[in-house]
């Protein structure tokens, strides 16, 4: 019963509640980032879909609290942001023995970099029938997930070793690629002004 609580339970806050409701579906993403001792990067992702009352699907009953979706994958990168590994399940799918035929499928993306059009490139090898469109949703996450898991740690180390031995450093790399970190921007002027673009404004006196 403490679990059928839980999963009836409203997880998302901050938004406002303008007339009566009820939950009847929640879809759940997870991503998890691991430093590897061999120098590699992995990033554990996991997708699950919840209907919140039993329900039949292809002539299988799915009690509330099964998962009608449980999709799993885990991305090996390098120091590049380039995937050079791929391991994926299907746990759990409407129609489980074809869904899970298309697992292998994925093991396309190896050599793929999160920087250089890794979506379209994911469009290109997984559209359509090519795919599971859960599975390429999940793999679609990746490169905002290893920017902030594994760009970010990569850069703070690329500062410091600047830093102790004098090594130029490169333009950071989540420079113009949101609206927020355009290199003319406030943000750029402030945290990263040896790259800034924009009009250095001066006080003019008075």
């Amino acid at each position: 019963m403490e679990q059928d609580h839980l999963i009836f339970e409203p997880r998302i806050q901050g938004l406002d509640e303008h007339v009566p409701r009820k939950i009847m579906h929640r879809r759940t993403f997870c991503f998890e980032v691991f430093e590897r001792e061999d120098g590699l990067w992995d990033v554990d992702a996991q997708m699950q879909d919840h209907k919140m009352q039993d329900i039949t699907l292809a002539d299988e009953l799915r009690p509330v609290g099964t998962p009608l979706h449980d999709m799993v994958m885990r991305v090996t990168f390098d120091n590049t942001l380039t995937v050079v590994a791929v391991e994926d399940k299907t746990l759990s799918a409407p129609y489980m023995l074809q869904c899970k035929t298309i697992n292998s499928a994925y093991g396309k993306m190896v050599g793929l970099n999160v920087l250089k059009g890794f979506r379209a490139a994911m469009k290109e090898r997984f559209a359509d029938t090519a795919g599971c469109t859960h599975l390429t949703e999940l793999a679609n996450i990746m490169p905002t997930v290893v920017v902030q898991g594994i760009g970010t740690e990569l850069a703070r180390r690329a500062r410091m070793l600047e830093k102790d031995e004098g090594t130029p450093s490169k333009k950071p790399f989540q420079l113009d690629k949101c609206h927020a970190l355009s290199s003319d921007s406030e943000v750029a002027r402030l945290y990263y002004p040896k790259w800034y673009t924009g009009v250095l404004k001066t006080e003019v006196p008075t």
